[in-house]
């Protein structure tokens, strides 16, 4: 019984504890250009170092501010990518699609939207 009640406030304890990070995260985060720091810098070395829930945080913070910030958008799929969010990517994949799909930069959202979502018929050669 003893041992129960010793998990027991060790387990509060402990969601206490990651709550009030998570929260402290939350109240002291400020956008990037509150920071003046370049978003897509600033999500591609979150993205090197397998960041990848900041790199959206910056990159989607980005595109409120700019909703028509292309390289923020593609630097956004390379992070859906890594993350693995399929319906994030094939969204966001057919909002870049018409600026997009006569260039290079459209292989690459191609071939890694064929490995996230083989059904769609977007990523089709």
């Amino acid at each position: 019984m003893l041992a129960l009640s010793a998990f027991a406030s060790s387990f509060i304890l402990m969601s206490a504890y990651y709550a009030l990070r998570y929260l402290w995260r939350r109240l002291r985060y400020s956008t990037p250009q509150q920071r003046r720091i370049d978003p897509i810098g600033e999500a591609e070395v979150f993205l090197a170092y397998g960041r990848t829930r900041e790199a959206v945080r910056v990159l989607q913070d980005s595109l409120k501010d700019d909703p028509h910030n292309l390289p923020a958008k593609v630097t956004l799929l390379r992070a859906y990518s890594s993350a693995k969010n399929s319906k994030a990517y094939c969204s966001l994949a057919r909002d870049v699609h018409p600026q997009v799909q006569d260039q290079a930069i459209w292989q690459t959202i191609q071939k890694n939207g064929q490995q996230l979502a083989p059904h769609d018929p977007l990523f089709k050669k």
